[in-house]
C-alpha cells in the first residue's frame, strides 16, 4: 500500500538536481520514484532508502562503498548505477529509469515465458552475472523483482550491490519483505552460509523455473518450512522444461560444487539459443506512477513524460485520450484532462495537454489537476468529425452512382510498401511515397540480410492501412557476432567442425610439441571470445616432439655418453668389449650414425671398452711343441720363438714363464732340449 511518506517526497529535490516527479512503488529496502534529472534533462528512478538506516554508520559505510562499486559495473544486462547520495539523513541512489516494469509484474499477470522467451531471458541474466562474478561480484538477491525491462523488452539486473549493504546493516527489514527473496533463497543462503557466485546461479535457477513451469520447487506454509525443504536435495525439474531441463536442473544442485558456473551457464545458453526458434517480443508494460492530485492525494498515471527546461520557459507535452494504447492517464477517463506542474528554483516543467500553457506554482511542488477549458484536442476532433462526414457524404454519392468500394476505399487507404532489403532512406522515400510515415527504427541482428539494410518491417509489406499511420522498420545489423569457446586440447578434425559450426574460418599451423600429442590443438589466434562471422582463426596443431639428432659418442665416457642421451630423451643401451687400444670406461663405437635424425624416446647402442683382455701363460714345460702351441692358443696366447738344443721337441723353457699375467695375443717364445 501506499503511505504518507511517498506523497510528502513526491516534488522534492534531492542535491538541486533531481525532481522526484511521480511514485513508482515500494520495496525492501526503500521507494522507488521517476525523478527528472535537471542537470542532463533526462528520466532516472530513484530509491530513496528507509530512514532507518540513516542512524547506522557502518550501513552508511558499507552503501557508499557498494553504490560506488556497483557504478562500475558497465554491462548491458546490467541497471547502471548514475550517483548516490544522502537527502537529510536519508541515502539513495540515482538509477538507470526502465520502463518495462518487473518480470514479477509480468509474472503477476498469469502469463509464462515459452521456452525460447525463458531462454533468451535468462542468458541475459547469465551473461550480466558472469560479467559481475569475473569483476568480483555477488549479487545474493537475485528475484523476479529485481530483473526489470527496458521498453524495448531487454531485461537488467537490479540493485547490484545493495543486498551485501542490506545483509550488514543492523536493522529490520519491513513486514512480509523476507519472505519475497526467501523463496528465492540458496541452500546455502538457508543455511545462514556466506554466499557465492553459484548462489545467484541457483537463484536465477529458481526465477527461470517459475517464469516456464508457473511454480517454484517445493512446498511450504511458511518461510521456514520452505527453506527447509530446500537444503536437503537437488531440485528436480519436470520433464515440461523441455530443453531448458538440463540447464536448470544444473544451476539447482544442492552441492556448490556440483552447481554450474555462471561462466559454463552462458556457453551452455548460447548453444541452446542458436537451436531453438527466435523468441516472441515480450509485452511489457511500465509501472503504473503515482502523482498527487490538487487534494494531496495519490492518483494513478499510467505514463507520463516531463520536459523541464533550462532557461525557466514552460513547456508542455500532449498525453491524448483514449484506450491503453494510448498510456492515457487514469484520472477521470477519456474526457480528463491531466497537467502537472513541476516548480524548481530557476527553471519549470510542466506536463500538460495542449489546451494551454499551466502557471507555473510559486513553491517547490507537483500537482496533478484537470483543466476547465475545453481541450485542445476536443476542438481537433470536432473538426477531423466534420471532415469525416463530409467524406462519408462523397463516399455514398460516389457508390450511388456506380463508383466500385474498392476505388472509393482507396481514397482512403494505401498498402504498406516491400522495403525489405532497401537502405533507410530509400524505405523512407518508399513509404512516403504511400502516403504513409515512417515510424520507430530499431536495429537487429540478422543472418540472412545484410548490415544496414531493412531486414523486417510492421505492419507487414500489402497490409492495408489508413493513409497517413505509421511504418515501422528494423534494420539490420548483419550476422550476430558468434561466441567461440576454448578449443585447446581437442582434436584438429573437431576443433575445424566447432569453428564451421559457427561460420569461422580455420587455418592450419603445424608444430611440434614435447607435452601435445600428434594431431593436437596447442593454441588458437585469436583466443576464446565473441567474433564477426567469416574470422579466420589459426589452430596451432601438434606434430609431437620434435625428432632428435644422434650425437657422436665415441672417445666419450660412458657416463658422458648416458647424460647426453637422457638429455635428448633418447634411451641409452650401453654394452662393453676388451680393447688393447681403447681405455676402460670409453666408448668404442655406437650403432646409430651420428648426426642423423631419430624420434624422441629411440635406443641408442653403443660399445664402452672394458681395456685389454689378460690372461694366464700356462706351464707349457713337458709338453711337445704340439701340445704347447696348442695349450697357448686356448687361452689366447700365440707361440713366438722356438730354440731347439740337441734337436729335441720337448719344451724345456718359456718366456714368459708359466703363471704369468700378459695380454691376450702376447707372443710366448719356447725353448726345447
Amino acid at each position: 500500500m501506499y503511505t504518507t511518506r511517498l506523497q510528502e517526497n513526491i516534488g522534492k529535490i534531492l542535491h538541486g538536481r533531481y525532481t522526484l516527479v511521480a511514485a513508482i512503488g515500494q520495496g525492501a529496502s526503500g521507494d522507488v520514484y521517476l525523478a527528472h534529472d535537471l542537470s542532463l534533462g533526462r528520466k532516472v528512478a530513484i530509491k530513496l532508502l528507509h530512514s532507518s538506516l540513516a542512524g547506522d554508520p557502518f550501513f552508511l559505510k558499507r552503501f557508499q562503498s557498494e553504490a560506488k562499486s556497483a557504478a562500475s559495473l558497465n554491462h548491458p544486462s546490467i541497471m547502471r548505477v548514475f550517483d548516490w547520495g544522502e537527502s537529510g539523513s536519508t541515502p539513495y541512489l540515482v538509477l538507470e529509469y526502465l520502463s518495462g516494469g518487473s518480470l514479477r509484474e509480468y509474472l503477476n499477470t498469469g502469463d509464462l515465458l515459452t521456452e525460447s522467451q525463458a531462454a533468451s531471458l535468462m542468458l541475459q541474466v547469465a551473461q550480466g552475472l558472469s560479467y559481475a562474478h569475473g569483476r568480483g561480484y555477488v549479487h545474493r538477491d537475485i528475484k523476479p523483482a529485481n530483473l526489470l525491462f527496458d521498453d524495448e523488452a531487454r531485461i537488467r539486473i537490479a540493485d547490484f550491490g545493495l543486498a551485501r549493504a542490506l545483509s550488514e546493516a543492523a536493522w529490520t527489514e519491513p513486514v512480509g519483505t523476507l519472505m519475497g527473496t526467501a523463496r528465492y533463497a540458496s541452500p546455502e543462503q538457508a543455511l545462514a552460509k556466506e554466499s557465492d557466485r553459484t548462489s545467484d546461479v541457483y537463484s536465477l535457477g529458481l526465477v527461470i523455473h517459475e517464469a516456464l513451469l508457473g511454480t517454484l520447487p517445493f512446498t511450504g506454509d511458511t518461510t521456514v518450512s520452505l527453506l527447509m525443504a530446500r537444503i536437503h536435495s537437488d531440485v528436480e525439474v519436470p520433464e515440461a522444461a523441455g530443453s531448458l531441463k538440463p540447464i536448470i536442473d544444473s544451476c539447482l544442485k544442492l552441492s556448490t560444487r556440483e552447481r554450474i558456473s555462471s561462466n559454463d551457464l552462458v556457453s551452455q545458453l548460447e548453444k541452446l539459443v542458436r537451436v531453438l526458434d527466435p523468441p516472441e517480443r515480450l509485452s511489457v508494460e511500465g509501472p503504473t506512477l503515482m502523482v498527487a492530485d490538487e487534494n494531496g492525494d495519490l492518483t494513478e498515471v499510467a505514463e507520463m513524460a516531463l520536459i523541464a527546461s533550462g532557461n525557466g520557459a514552460a513547456k508542455e507535452v500532449y498525453i491524448p485520450p483514449g484506450g491503453a494504447n494510448d498510456k492515457t492517464s487514469a484520472l477521470g477517463g477519456a474526457e480528463t484532462q491531466v497537467a502537472i506542474d513541476v516548480i524548481s528554483p530557476g527553471a519549470a516543467g510542466v506536463l500538460s495537454t495542449k489546451s494551454g500553457a499551466s502557471t507555473p506554482m510559486p513553491t517547490q511542488t507537483l500537482h496533478l489537476h484537470r483543466r476547465s477549458e475545453t481541450p485542445f484536442y476536443k476542438r481537433k476532433l470536432s473538426i477531423i468529425g466534420a471532415i469525416v462526414l463530409v467524406l462519408l457524404i462523397i463516399l455514398a454519392v460516389l457508390t450511388a452512382i456506380g463508383i466500385p468500394s474498392k476505388l472509393a476505399a482507396d481514397i482512403f487507404s494505401t498498402k504498406v510498401p516491400n522495403v525489405l532489403g532497401e537502405t533507410p532512406q530509400q524505405a523512407k522515400s518508399n513509404i512516403e511515397a504511400a502516403h504513409l510515415k515512417l515510424g520507430s527504427i530499431s536495429k537487429q541482428y540478422s543472418s540472412t540480410v545484410k548490415a544496414g539494410l531493412i531486414s523486417a518491417e510492421s505492419p507487414k509489406p500489402g497490409f492495408t492501412l489508413p493513409k497517413g499511420k505509421t511504418v515501422s522498420i528494423v534494420v539490420s545489423k548483419g550476422h550476430a557476432p558468434v561466441t567461440m569457446t576454448d578449443l585447446v586440447g581437442l582434436s584438429q578434425a573437431s576443433a575445424e567442425s566447432k569453428l564451421r559450426s559457427i561460420d569461422l574460418i580455420p587455418e592450419i599451423v603445424k608444430r611440434y610439441s614435447e607435452t601435445a600429442p600428434v594431431g593436437q590443438v596447442i593454441s588458437t589466434s585469436p583466443g576464446p571470445g565473441t567474433y564477426n562471422i567469416g574470422t579466420k582463426v589459426t589452430l596451432t596443431i601438434s606434430q609431437g616432439p620434435a625428432p632428435r639428432k644422434v650425437p657422436n659418442l665415441v672417445g666419450e665416457s660412458a657416463a658422458t655418453a648416458v647424460s647426453q642421451l637422457k638429455a635428448l630423451v633418447l634411451t641409452p643401451s650401453e654394452t662393453r668389449a676388451f680393447s688393447n687400444s681403447v681405455p676402460a670406461g670409453t666408448v668404442i663405437s655406437q650403432t646409430q650414425t651420428p648426426g642423423s635424425m631419430v624420434p624422441r624416446g629411440s635406443t641408442i647402442d653403443f660399445v664402452v671398452s672394458k681395456g685389454p683382455q689378460m690372461v694366464v701363460v700356462p706351464n707349457v714345460v713337458g709338453d711337445n711343441l704340439q701340445q704347447a702351441e696348442a695349450a697357448l692358443n686356448q687361452v689366447g696366447l700365440a707361440v713366438g720363438s722356438v730354440y731347439s738344443y740337441f734337436g729335441s721337441n720337448t719344451v724345456v723353457a718359456s718366456s714368459p714363464g708359466g703363471g704369468t699375467k700378459v695380454r691376450a695375443g702376447t707372443s710366448v717364445s719356447l725353448v726345447t732340449g
